[in-house]
């Protein structure tokens, strides 16, 4: 999926909504990360947590993540954080889009792009490609990973391409 360079929003002013709709604290975001409103093309809000038991213990209101993206023009939230449990992938993260009647998505390659130019442009990692797990931590796991390729000029973004594959982990036979 080939993507615009990212623009960024300052939702400060929602910080406080958006923490509560993902019962999280002050405290559990990561350090000298904002959350903004990135878009590609979309705009999810993407909000850096400290770690991955933050992340996996997140429990969404859903009606005011739909109240708040119905605000502020938004996809979803992509939630993330920088440890994975293999050190060869970059970050772990949740989507959640109830606007769009998406409670959690187990891979989201137009929130990965968004989330890798927050990651080369807000955080300094300045890398041409990140890895993107997402889907472990749902109901039942749906684990994937989504690559995205940063094509980079004069430290600049100028396109982004997010991509992946797909497994069968298992087949269901069901009579009808």
């Amino acid at each position: 999926m080939e993507q615009k360079p990212p623009t960024y929003v300052d939702v400060n002013e929602q910080k406080e909504k958006i923490l509560i709709a993902l019962g999280l604290t002050e405290n559990e975001v990561l350090a000298n990360a904002p959350i903004l409103i990135v878009n590609t093309g979309n705009s999810f809000a993407i909000i850096p947590v400290a770690n991955e038991d933050i992340l996996k213990n997140i429990v969404p209101d859903f009606d005011l993540i739909t109240e708040i993206s119905e605000n502020l023009d938004l996809i979803g939230f992509y939630v993330f954080c920088l440890k994975t449990d293999d050190t060869a992938r970059d970050v772990n993260t949740r989507m959640f889009a109830p606007r769009y009647g998406i409670k959690e998505e187990a891979a989201t390659g137009m929130a990965a792009g968004p989330l890798a130019g927050y990651l080369y442009d807000v955080l300094k990692i300045k890398k041409d490609q990140f890895l993107i797990q997402q889907g472990w931590f749902m109901n039942i796991p749906s684990k994937s990973l989504i690559i995205v390729n940063l094509s980079i000029e004069n430290e600049k973004n100028t396109k982004i391409m997010a991509g992946g594959k797909g497994i069968s982990m298992s087949t269901k036979m069901i009579e009808i």
